[in-house]
């Protein structure tokens, strides 16, 4: 009796043992893959959003797989310009967008994160938002309005100015503007309104049609490569500039506060300077185009015309006085707009001194 129990108390170690030293079956691994969701409310098929876009496989490919972002259109997830209110809930982790894109919530002061008349050049834009005050500024409007969920990561898109306008009426004077049935939008036809224009608001794929048949007189609409795209030089004689009505457009994007704290420092990092390389990169490829643009419609008998000095500062003046109305109501807006204007009055001071004006030195060339 007593030798069987010590054999089957050896045979349980040597069970055990066996079992301890076997090698166990590996666990199925887990995905590490961060999947997030970006929408925009821009149509993915306009140039400079396929460009944003295209960020998610680049940030996948940097990031070895660990970060798979998908970009959504507009209505994709969330109905277009609720993503504000996603990335405060949580519904969506990122947006490619800027916040004029929902005055309604902002207000005024939303157009000074993103271009407005006499505002600033998309490059001065971004600087002032990196190097000057304009992220802690915009961080400040953003807590008031309620996105304190939402985070500020960096531009990824800013543009070269836009076309003033194209019509088939000469604008030479202020007076000119008196009458004028013009397509546009937002603040800039407030402005005009005020100067005796008939402002019209009209979807761009309607404004071929609307010039042709003399609905409206002139439009405003986006850059020349736009503006090419949409055909406006077959059915008008003119396009002024420079576009002081948008001297540059920046669209960023924003995240979830608490998906951008899961992220390691490396994929927050590596998502910062995508953002700012797709930024660079829509603002050269926008002005290559807009200038091979230009080349094709001036081919075809497009007169591009100057706005005199005259005109040019009307349009200031009008400006400024419905920014320092905003302010006078404001006190955000007031201390947002006073910041930017000190950094760009410095700014231009030094572009003005050290930018040569290659236009007046081959005038001057001409001349000769």
């Amino acid at each position: 009796m007593k030798s069987r129990i010590r054999l089957v108390a050896i045979l349980l170690v040597v069970s055990l043992a066996v079992a301890f030293f076997l090698p166990t079956s590996p666990a199925p691994a887990q995905d590490k893959t961060i999947r997030w969701k970006i929408q925009t409310p821009y149509p993915l098929a306009v140039p400079y959003v396929a460009r944003t876009a295209k960020m998610g496989d680049r940030i996948k490919a940097m990031s070895n797989g660990r970060l798979d972002i998908k970009f959504y259109p507009p209505g994709g997830i969330v109905p277009a310009y609720a993503e504000w209110d996603a990335l405060q809930k949580g519904t969506l982790e990122g947006g490619f967008m800027t916040p004029s894109d929902v005055r309604g919530i902002f207000g005024p002061v939303g157009d000074l994160f993103n271009q407005y008349p006499m505002g600033p050049t998309g490059i001065e834009m971004v600087s002032w938002m990196l190097y000057g005050n304009g992220e802690k500024l915009l961080r400040e409007v953003m807590d008031k309005v309620g996105f304190k969920e939402v985070v500020f990561v960096a531009p990824a898109n800013l543009s070269v100015a836009e076309d003033e306008m194209w019509t088939n009426k000469k604008i030479e004077k202020p007076a000119d503007f008196k009458g004028l049935k013009i397509r546009t939008f937002g603040y800039w036809g407030q402005i005009l309104q005020g100067v005796g224009a008939s402002v019209v608001t009209l979807p761009g794929g309607e404004l071929y049609q609307a010039l042709e048949r003399g609905v409206i007189d002139a439009c405003e609409y986006g850059t020349s490569a736009d503006n090419e795209a949409i055909k406006l030089n077959e059915v008008t004689k003119y396009c002024y500039y420079p576009g002081v009505h948008s001297p540059g457009n920046v669209h960023y994007i924003f995240v979830n506060k608490k998906a951008w704290e899961r992220l390691s420092p490396d994929l927050r990092e590596i998502i910062k300077r995508e953002s700012l390389a797709t930024a660079m990169d829509n603002f050269a490829a926008g002005a290559v185009e807009s200038a091979q643009a230009r080349e094709k419609m001036r081919a075809k008998g497009t007169q591009f015309l100057p706005l005199n000095m005259e005109v040019q500062a009307f349009i200031a003046q009008k400006s400024d006085e419905l920014w320092d109305s905003f302010a006078a109501k404001d006190p955000v807006y007031a201390k947002v707009y006073k910041d930017q204007k000190e950094f760009m009055k410095k700014y231009r001071e030094l572009m003005g001194e050290i930018q040569p004006d290659f236009t007046k030195i081959y005038e001057a060339l001409k001349k000769k």
